[in-house]
């Protein structure tokens, strides 16, 4: 989408200038650091009133960030990332209207590289956009070459694009005196000074059943404002898809806030409290089912101190939790250590990259922590921990953007049967074929008009996908306030299709384009089709509306990317179904004789979709419901509603409900049985859904309901406890004493209160015949929830962190973390109870069910064959 609004502001911009503007000026320079080590400077001089933008651009809706690429080659390797200082700042920007990091003055990029042959040169590109307050310049590339020969020991070369020596001074920043830190900011104690460090990128977090997650990357830096008062600056790269919430929650139902602790220290006092920056949304969370205050991308954390004797660090911790859509990590510890005799901008990172995260390909079980004497201890055998029996294999994420298209083209070829559509499919068919001088010229009319229907529904989706961007999208699809909104709009789109009133725009408009559609050529025929667009509006409205906010939450969705794809698809669906017929018909005139004539059938399908309305208002009533906790829309109310939708259909074709626009039934034709018959078995179905499940002692949701239903265990009748009905112990050590007392293997369940897949697992999977009988009758089940906030009756310190763990969720974290070398949930642990041995690999999120089987047959059969049996 940011590709769209940039292409726009170029746009607009190349109306308000014709000449060649070069407010940016380019300079390379290279230093020798020791041994194979050298660094590579890019530095900008900006004129004033212009700006470039920083690499780390939050969002897709705004400008093209600032990107520098490197042409590979065997003569070196890239340490880290490029490092940004200079006159960075983040402000509001008049052009794209939003908060965006970007360079005023001078931008000095520093990439970190190591050498084996300093005699090749190493080159690569730039590409940047640079703005003023009213216009934009295209996006453009500079060629980079940088002669390292002849540096060791001595000074400095490049050269880059068009700049000249003279330019190379412009882009002077702290960077310059500080060649071995990685600078973040200007430090210059008078100036305006940055909180925002740019951290070099990290490996991305993995996903799957084993291994440590690590989607969260810290470092710290600080700023100093005079000689007794600096700013302690820790800043959060947090991977795609996961966010880490604030200090500052209004609730404490939801996750654990981030906490910051300093040490007692009669060297520096706190001044006020720390403030936060960075990507600070409030947005819903899928999680915890609430509104909550969190950070996507970065997080910036900013402590105001007075010093009174810098020789002495001031240090602390940090907790925090982070979570995506459909799971949470357990909190997590920090420590930090500010040197303030250090240069200040200088940035530390927590950890380092061999402690980012296991892959699939070396992780592996073992012990590394001695646990004696700790709530968490227990001897594990790893002999087979690592062996693939009944490992399930990683099935590909399928993409849905080709189902919104054909969601779009069924509600296109529903707008077709409308009364505001269908009758002028005929007319307009017979104008292009009767006006043209030949058939060719008509076909290629009609096409023509096509094409223009297509433009205009799909120019629809794209101001919509424009104007309000990925995230509101995604707030629009799960807001409490919207979806209530929604459940309102809907309703009113019910009562227009059932005929009590019309949704029309002012006619003014179609007279309008009715005027320049006589114009005749190209243009005209554009006209005819946007007056079609316009007076078939009271029909296609509500259907577009209804198809934009299904739709709404593509941007939010993995499926989709951060791009809000889904209204432009949508659109371009429901206008091909839309354009389709004129093109074929003009081609195939003999075809009009067979359509049906217009009368009453055509009102039906408005009628019809007046209750499809009804039902979707539901479902958006029932998600705010959900957010906010009300329970004033449980399961047995849904059901009990959509099941008199499917009996009004019911009535309304049997001739004994009517609306202002149905004349009497005379006789029941074969369209009309068809939908008696549809209505009931769609209230037969609806129905299943009080049927009492005696395993999950719940309802069943019938498949086609989940996702649209509120969940079954959302009611007021019948609540559950453990998954499935299924004896489960909840600490590790009752449920190992049972196994030994049963004789039969242990199964680990690492799961959460607030872990989605866990409750998919338990719903979808575990209730399944084979998988129910094997975890009931040949397993002992333990669930260790790791966000579980009882108190502990005695702390302990973690073998692990060193730190105390106070909650029975911090002891199975730890638990986790410690003996299987993972911190994701779900995942499952076989486990022999006489001897700890682990029986094959563990597993996470499995939603298919014979592979799960497949897993618990394999530690069965390994358990049995362990004791000769």
């Amino acid at each position: 989408m940011r590709n769209w609004i940039v292409l726009f502001v170029l746009f607009c911009s190349s109306a308000l200038s014709a000449q060649i503007l070069e407010p940016v000026k380019w300079s390379t320079s290279a230093k020798h650091l020791g041994d194979d080590n050298y660094e590579l400077v890019i530095k900008a001089a900006i004129d004033d009133g212009w700006a470039i933008y920083s690499q780390n651009l939050d969002g897709d809706d705004g400008p093209i960030p600032t990107s520098i690429f490197f042409d590979e080659a065997d003569s070196y390797k890239l340490v880290g990332g490029a490092v940004e200082s200079g006159g960075v700042k983040k402000a509001y920007d008049p052009v794209f209207q939003m908060e965006l990091i970007k360079f005023f003055h001078d931008a000095v990029f520093t990439q970190k590289i190591s050498v084996s042959d300093p005699s090749k040169p190493v080159t690569g590109y730039l590409e940047f956009m640079t703005c003023d307050e009213t216009r934009c310049l295209p996006p453009t590339e500079v060629e980079l070459s940088f002669d390292l020969s002849g540096l060791k020991g001595s000074g400095a070369s490049g050269d880059a694009g068009e700049a000249a020596p003279e330019k190379e001074e412009a882009g002077k920043s702290a960077a310059d005196q500080a060649p071995e830190s990685e600078v973040a900011a200007n430090t210059d104690s008078d100036a305006e000074t940055s909180t925002e460090p740019i951290i070099a990128d990290e490996p991305e977090a993995s996903n799957m059943g084993g291994g440590i997650l690590n989607p969260v990357h810290w470092s710290y830096t600080f700023n100093k404002i005079d000689e007794q008062t600096y700013d302690l600056i820790v800043s959060a790269k947090i991977d795609e898809g996961w966010a880490v919430y604030s200090q500052y929650l209004e609730s404490d139902d939801g996750p654990v806030a981030t906490y910051f602790g300093f040490d007692e220290g009669d060297h520096y006092s706190l001044e006020g409290k720390v403030e936060e920056s960075g990507g600070l949304k409030t947005a819903y969370d899928p999680v915890f089912e609430m509104e909550l205050a969190k950070f996507f991308h970065d997080a910036i954390f900013t402590q105001r101190v007075k010093v009174t004797d810098t020789s002495k660090p001031v240090s602390g911790f940090l907790e925090f939790m982070t979570c995506d859509d459909t799971r949470c990590l357990p909190p997590s510890e920090v420590d930090f250590s500010f040197d303030l005799t250090a240069e200040p901008g200088s940035v530390v990172k927590v950890g380092g990259d061999e402690e980012a995260v296991a892959s699939d390909e070396d992780f592996s079980l073992e012990k590394q922590y001695e646990t004696e004497g700790t709530p968490v201890h227990y001897d594990f055998d790893y002999e087979y921990a690592n062996s693939e029996c009944g490992v399930p294999e990683e099935e590909e994420e399928k993409s849905g953007l080709w189902w919104i298209f054909l969601l779009g083209f069924g509600g296109g070829l529903v707008a077709l049967l409308t009364p505001c559509v269908f009758p002028m499919i005929p007319l307009t068919v017979s104008f292009f074929t009767k006006s043209s001088s030949n058939k060719a010229e008509g076909i290629r009319n009609a096409i023509i008009y096509g094409l223009s229907i297509i433009g205009i529904y799909v120019a629809l989706g794209l101001i919509i996908t424009s104007v309000f961007g990925a995230d509101a999208l995604n707030l629009l699809s799960t807001h409490a306030g919207f979806n209530i909104f929604f459940a309102i709009l809907f309703i009113v789109f019910a009562i227009s299709f059932f005929g009590y009133f019309e949704i029309t725009l002012p006619s003014s408009w179609a007279n309008k384009t009715d005027q320049a559609a006589d114009r005749g050529g190209l243009i005209g025929i554009f006209f005819m089709a946007f007056t079609l667009s316009l007076v078939s509006f009271s029909c296609t409205g509500p259907i577009i509306g209804t198809l934009l906010v299904e739709t709404a939450d593509g941007g939010g969705n993995a499926l989709f990317g951060r791009i809000a794809m889904g209204p432009l698809m949508g659109m371009l669906g429901f206008s091909t179904a839309l354009a389709l017929p004129f093109a074929l018909f003009a081609a195939f005139p003999g075809w009009l004789n067979s359509l049906p004539k217009s009368g009453g059938w055509m009102n039906s399908v408005k009628v019809t979709l007046g209750f499809v309305e009804i039902a979707l208002a539901l479902k958006f009533l029932s998600v705010a419901d959900l957010t906010m906790g009300w329970k004033i829309l449980p399961y047995e109310l849904f059901l009990a509603v959509w099941v008199l939708c499917a009996l009004g259909l019911l009535l309304y074709f049997a001739g004994i409900l009517r609306f202002p626009h149905d004349s009497p039934v005379k006789k029941y034709g074969p369209g009309r049985v068809f939908m008696i018959t549809a209505s009931v078995a769609a209230a037969i179905y609806i129905a299943l859904g009080f049927r009492f499940d005696p395993q999950a002692e719940t309802f069943r949701t019938p498949a086609a309901l989940s996702g649209l239903a509120p969940p079954a265990g959302h009611s007021y009748i019948y609540p559950k406890e453990c998954p499935q009905n299924i004896n489960c112990y909840k600490d590790f050590y009752e449920g190992l004493a049972s196994a030994k007392e049963q004789g039969k293997p242990l199964m680990i369940d690492f799961t959460g209160h607030g872990c989605v897949n866990c409750r998919k697992m338990e719903d979808q999977v575990w209730g399944q015949e084979g998988v129910y009988d094997l975890i009931s009758d040949e397993y002992v089940l333990v669930s260790l929830y790791v966000d579980e906030r009882k108190e502990l009756d005695e702390p302990y310190i973690s073998p692990k962190t060193n730190r105390e763990r106070k909650t029975v969720g911090n002891r199975w974290a730890d638990f986790q973390e410690i003996h299987m070398n993972a911190n994701a949930q779900p995942q499952y642990v076989l486990v022999d109870p006489e001897t700890g041995k682990i029986l094959n690999k563990p597993v996470g999120y499995t939603p298919d069910v014979d592979a799960y089987e497949a897993f618990l047959e394999c530690g069965l059969d390994r358990f049995n064959e362990e004791r000769g049996k």
